[in-house]
């Protein structure tokens, strides 16, 4: 209990909020249904879908209750969880940020979920997931969460300024090009100052770390591996965050940047989104947006981003109602009315060729973009698990793209951080 006492503290200065205790432990009535309690995140048709296929399951059998409990967004509900687990009483399932699966798995907070795929062969196929998307609810070799709600990150262009400026009408397909590409975007006024520039690198709290991990990936390298070794100072790291310093501070063609308004109003010409931006993105641009991949390097590779749905009910009976609703929640059909509802991606074979799913895709081709770069997914680096860990790789690139420090003394002192974040809250 003390541990998670001290995980609390951590995740209270994390994310600069104090939890709200607003759950009980579902509780088994003597007779009747299993009643279990579902710890939802998300607002918007996300949150919409999610109730939806609650409702969907309770109305398609006898058996089982669920009971749906928003918990705020995932900072809020990480709070909230941690706290349950310092007082002992849990909700039987929680929609998790990824990265924390491994903060909750290696303490034994979450349910391991081998037994349940071994004795459920009939009805359940683990095979069945996008491996890029079931990777990340694997701890230690063994399953601990399931996809849901998944994202990938991915570029978004104005092709009306590109062919404004002479460049075709299409995404930069590397760094190097996405620098070249800005360049030729970026005017001037008669003082030398930019007026229109070419990309707008995001600087949000709980996003910033995910675009520049991305980036890292494309150019070969790491910012942490599975055993939380730090990468920061090799060489990879050290070339993509000299090109984007260079943009801000030698081109003047980039500037940080903390919302879309910038792409939407026309002061940038390429910002990052999620998969999940892509619909508010489209609807309301009066200009030709193109949705794309990542830019490449070295390679294409891009981080996994989104929620799983994990088990953390102490319970055998609550347990065995609780797999019956996340097989239900990963469905091809449960899935497909995410997909399409949400621009979240399908997480299954299955989902992808879901008849639905399909008729959805052939409507909107432009929306595939999403489905063609899950080709190229990895999960997220290990220190995003850590309480401090986002946090501490926003202010990195803060220091690099608003305070122009050097690049290496940078990476050193990220280093250092993550490392004694890591030996104190998660070692």
């Amino acid at each position: 209990m003390k541990k998670y006492l001290i995980l609390l503290l951590i995740a209270l200065f994390a994310f600069g909020a104090m939890p709200i205790w607003a759950g009980a432990a579902a509780e088994k009535a003597p007779e009747g249904p299993v009643k279990i309690v579902f710890w939802r995140s998300l607002t918007g048709v996300a949150g919409e879908a999610q109730e939806e296929l609650v409702a969907r399951f309770n109305e398609s059998q006898d058996d089982v209750i669920v009971e749906a409990q928003f918990q705020g967004a995932y900072a809020e509900l990480l709070q909230k969880l941690l706290a349950a687990l310092a007082a002992g009483e849990l909700p039987d399932l929680v929609l998790l940020d990824s990265p924390f699966v491994a903060l909750f798995a290696k303490d034994g907070a979450l349910v391991n979920l081998d037994q349940f795929v071994k004795n459920d062969t009939s009805s359940f196929d683990i095979k069945d997931f996008i491996p890029g998307l079931i990777q990340d609810g694997y701890y230690d070799g063994s399953l601990y969460a399931l996809p849901v709600l998944r994202s990938t990150p991915l570029l978004y262009v104005n092709g009306d300024m590109l062919a404004e400026a002479g460049l075709p009408r299409r995404a930069p397909k590397t760094w190097d090009e996405f620098r070249e590409f800005s360049k030729k975007v970026t005017k001037f006024d008669a003082s030398g100052q930019p007026t229109q520039q070419g990309a707008g690198f995001t600087m949000g709290q709980t996003s910033a770390h995910w675009y520049f991990q991305g980036a890292v990936y494309a150019y070969g390298g790491l910012v942490s591996d599975e055993k939380f070794n730090i990468h920061l100072t090799e060489e990879p790291v050290i070339k993509l965050a000299t090109l984007w310093q260079d943009m801000v501070f030698k081109d003047k063609s980039a500037i940080p940047s903390n919302s879309h308004d910038d792409f939407l109003n026309k002061k940038v010409a390429m910002v990052f989104g999620s998969t999940g931006s892509m619909g508010n993105l489209l609807a309301r641009a009066d200009f030709d947006v193109i949705p794309a991949f990542m830019p490449g390097q070295a390679k294409n590779l891009v981080p996994v981003g989104g929620s799983v749905l994990a088990m953390t009910s102490t319970n055998k009976r609550r347990q065995e109602a609780a797999w019956e609703f996340m097989k239900f929640m990963t469905s091809p059909a449960s899935n497909s009315h995410i997909v399409i509802k949400t621009g979240y991606m399908p997480i299954s074979k299955s989902s992808m060729e879901y008849p639905d799913t399909v008729a959805y895709f052939e409507a909107n081709p432009i929306r595939k973009v999403a489905i063609e770069q899950l080709e190229f997914t990895r999960p997220q680096a290990s220190v995003i698990s850590l309480g401090k860990g986002t946090e501490i790789l926003r202010q990195m690139i803060e220091k690099l793209l608003i305070g122009n420090m050097d690049v290496r003394k940078v990476m050193e002192e990220t280093t250092v951080d993550l490392l004694k974040e890591y030996n104190e809250s998660f070692k």
